[in-house]
């Protein structure tokens, strides 16, 4: 405040230059105290009298007030050390508010006519635009009595103070020695808000407040093209927002990343589930990766093709990522079970297809084609479709000379040499690397088991003791 002040151009008061000492009347000064003698005799009281160009006010026993707030006809002025009434100068004064929370002084501004600006008489907040002593303008307000306004502000021209004046003020107008309106800017600012449970909540939240200095509030709004939600008492949400009811997901459910930045999220981001809307994945404590499409909502339930490359999303939004038995539809993902162990893995006759999520070329990318699987400390070869409307699904069946169940190889073990497997109620016979064998004859295993195959590969003898004859 001290660099809005306006120099003060005191009027020099000495005896012989400003003020003419008159014998009957006019100014008079007596023993150093200056009076206004009128015509009758008596003396000026609780009145203006001009000398040059200023103005000097008169108290009730007709003395010339200096360094004093004066009250006239219900408005305020300031004379200063040499009496005269200031003019486009502000002046920091002791505060008579005698509440609680009042700082002991309180600023005013003394316009053109020397008046101090105050609230007007419709009680309504309203700003004045004063110049800065270093260039520019800022505005500002004042109560009923003319003292400038600071802090959280409401609507009828009134401080709003206490642990809840984040909640019920509208215009935020900075510190007792600022006073000056926020407008079309953030503020970070420190509230009291015991019903926030966020680990990221450090007691302040930013707000926005517009061209008009109302803070927003309960409303989505585009700031330098990013957008921001805003809550009901205007700090803007951080972290995961959501208007659902219930601990349920919805379509609702957004992400506005951490309280330093607040906007929402677009693209991949990575955060803990929500404890509301996911409480088992909030419990678990684990990081998962989200991703938000342009309109803020996050991608739930689906198959969904993201720069060149698909990824599996729950119900809740989280990045799958490992092997999973799912039911699909359309890529939309009716149904899914991780699959931790060998024993997890579905039949060729289940309702299920299984999708593997893994490290390459992306974290969570969906594989196709060959790959090796880890399952409960052993490795599996699996093949997923490359195209079609199920591209990513395990084969099941006979693909390339092989028989895959739900997209696992069956190949016999290496110390067995040949074994046989079965899909779709007949056996197959195949090596190590799980080649079917077709039009054998009388091959051995590790066990000196001889078997027979056709052209298919199903085996049409197996015993200890050669076959006669070729099939």
């Amino acid at each position: 405040m001290k660099q809005l002040l306006i120099p003060c151009i005191a009027v020099a008061f000495t005896a012989g230059t400003c003020m003419i000492s008159f014998g009957a009347s006019g100014w008079q000064n007596e023993d150093g105290i200056w009076r206004y003698a009128n015509s009758d005799g008596g003396y000026a009281s609780e009145e203006w009298k001009k000398s040059g160009n200023d103005w000097f006010w008169l108290d009730a026993d007709g003395e010339m007030l200096k360094n004093s707030l004066v009250e006239d006809d219900d408005n305020y002025y300031y004379v200063n050390e040499a009496g005269a009434m200031v003019r486009n100068e502000w002046h920091e004064l002791e505060n008579t508010d005698d509440d609680d929370d009042a700082a002991d002084t309180c600023w005013y501004y003394f316009g053109p006519n020397g008046k101090a600006y105050k609230a007007g008489s419709s009680g309504k907040t309203t700003f004045k635009t004063i110049a800065r002593s270093g260039g520019g303008s800022s505005k500002y307000a004042f109560d009923e009595e003319g003292r400038m306004l600071y802090g959280w502000v409401d609507e009828e021209s009134g401080r709003v103070t206490g642990e809840d004046a984040w909640k019920t003020g509208v215009y935020y107008l900075g510190t007792n020695g600022d006073g000056a309106l926020r407008a079309n800017r953030w503020e970070l600012l420190e509230v009291e808000d015991d019903e926030n449970e966020d680990d990221d909540f450090e007691g302040s939240y930013w707000f926005w407040f517009n061209t008009n200095g109302k803070k927003v509030q309960d409303t989505t709004k585009t700031i330098n093209s990013r957008k921001y939600r805003f809550g009901e008492f205007g700090n803007a949400v951080f972290n995961w927002y959501s208007k659902a009811s219930s601990s349920t997901a919805s379509e609702s459910d957004m992400y506005y990343n951490k309280p330093d930045q607040c906007w929402q999220a677009q693209g991949w981001f990575q955060s803990v589930p929500d404890k509301d809307i996911d409480p088992e994945g909030y419990e678990d404590g684990d990081i998962y990766w989200y991703y938000a499409l342009k309109s803020g909502e996050l991608v739930k339930s689906e198959l969904k093709k993201i720069n060149g490359q698909y990824y599996g999303f729950d119900e809740y939004g989280k990045m799958l990522h490992g092997l999973y038995k799912m039911s699909v539809n359309d890529r939309d993902i009716q149904s899914y079970e991780e699959i931790e162990d060998e024993d997890d893995l579905p039949d060729e006759d289940d309702g299920w297809d299984v999708y593997y999520f893994g490290d390459s070329p992306k974290e969570g990318a969906m594989k196709t084609g060959s790959t090796r699987i880890r399952l409960d400390g052993e490795e599996y070869t699996f093949e997923f479709k490359k195209s079609g409307s199920d591209r990513g699904a395990g084969y099941n069946g006979i693909n390339d000379g092989s028989v895959y169940i739900k997209g696992k190889l069956l190949k016999a073990d290496r110390d067995a040499k040949l074994e046989k497997v079965t899909y779709d109620g007949a056996e197959y016979l195949v090596n190590t690397s799980g080649k079917i064998q077709k039009k054998k004859n009388n091959v051995k295993d590790a066990d000196d088991k001889y078997y027979c195959t056709d052209n298919n590969g199903i085996v049409t003898y197996e015993g200890t003791e050669k076959r006669d004859g070729k099939e």
